[in-house]
């Protein structure tokens, strides 16, 4: 695909570069300048030409623009705009200055290191803050319409320098009030690894599917490794009907009982033993961090980050490009995040 860098769009964004590219779509740094000076940095999401005559990517690119235009919460990224020039659509997003939290995994890991618990759990809350604001959405008649996410992943996890956590990517999610399925019958969207035990058996995605998806990424945060794995998407697709979940303190004994016990609850088979909403989820974290002594979570957080950041080719995070189609019949002390936790043994 072509570089776009250095055009002007809708006569007000400029590109600056390419900062993440996936399979269907491309995202670009971009400024948008007004009158006296005013300047702001933006992500632009723009579909790739061989995907803009294929009417479901559209129709999902345009239920992005519109979820995410509804959603305001400081723990979701924000869209600014939705543009349509010459045939193509662009999809002006909140620039977050970070990573998101698949390369700050991979930083841990590649340092022989866990993340530290009380990180994981932070990001875990600022998760569970914006997907509960999702769920909670009033449709304009005033009635209760939850956006279902769909595709919870640590790529769609980010993390600010400033210690922020934000979701973003909802080119999957369905308010309930819209009456059209972009998912057609048989097949399963979203990252693989982490779908819920029951949709991978042919149940509707719900607030509990979403839950699970919040549970297993923080299983992966905190282990290191993906709950659901294999070397085909078939053997993971088995491995999640089959929902065996591996103790996480056999991966790892710096745990407190409290957080294991969270897990266990988050990641249970039957949605109904899970937690009732991302609200009640992130209490039960909540009351685990009381037990982080010392430790500011936001500002650790930021300060891993930072970290990360010098040490990743991913210099800056924003909204991710890229979903994947599967078809199937509170302390205030600043402490440094890296003294948190023990190395891998």
């Amino acid at each position: 695909m072509a570089d776009l860098s250095g055009q002007t769009i809708d006569g007000k964004y400029q590109l600056v570069q390419i900062a993440g590219e996936g399979g269907m779509a491309t995202v670009y740094k971009a400024v948008v300048r007004g009158a006296a000076g005013f300047q702001r940095t933006v992500a632009i999401k723009h579909i790739k030409p061989e995907y803009r005559a294929i009417k479901n990517y559209i129709d999902m690119f345009i239920e992005e623009a519109r979820v995410g235009s509804e959603l305001a919460h400081p723990n979701i990224v924000q869209v600014h705009d939705f543009c349509s020039v010459g045939g193509s659509y662009y999809l002006v997003m909140e620039w977050v200055e970070g990573i998101d939290l698949a390369a700050l995994v991979k930083f841990y890991r590649d340092g022989g290191r866990f993340v530290p618990w009380q990180l994981a759990v932070a990001v875990g809350i600022g998760t569970l803050r914006g997907l509960g604001a999702a769920h909670d959405r009033i449709a304009p008649d005033g009635t209760s319409s939850p956006v279902i996410h769909r595709d919870i992943s640590p790529h769609n996890v980010l993390l600010g320098t400033n210690g922020v956590v934000k979701l973003t990517d909802f080119g999957l999610a369905r308010a309930r009030d819209r009456a059209a399925s972009l998912t057609a019958p048989g097949t399963v969207k979203g990252k693989l690894s982490y779908l819920a035990p029951e949709v991978a058996h042919g149940k509707p995605n719900s607030v509990q599917s979403d839950l699970f998806g919040v549970g297993s990424v923080l299983w992966e945060t905190l282990s290191s490794e993906r709950l659901f794995d294999g070397k085909t998407d078939i053997e993971i697709f088995k491995k999640i009907r089959a929902c065996v979940v591996p103790p996480i303190q056999q991966r790892r004994t710096d745990l407190p009982a409290a957080l294991v016990a969270v897990l266990d609850v988050a990641l249970s088979v039957d949605p109904a033993n899970r937690y009732g909403s991302a609200e009640e989820f992130a209490v039960a974290l909540g009351q685990v961090m009381k037990q982080a002594v010392g430790v500011n979570p936001t500002t650790a957080l930021g300060a891993a980050v930072h970290e990360a950041r010098k040490s990743t080719v991913q210099t800056d995070a924003l909204a991710t490009v890229a979903s994947v189609d599967v078809e199937f019949s509170t302390a205030d002390a600043n402490v440094a995040p890296i003294e948190l936790t023990p190395k891998k043994k």
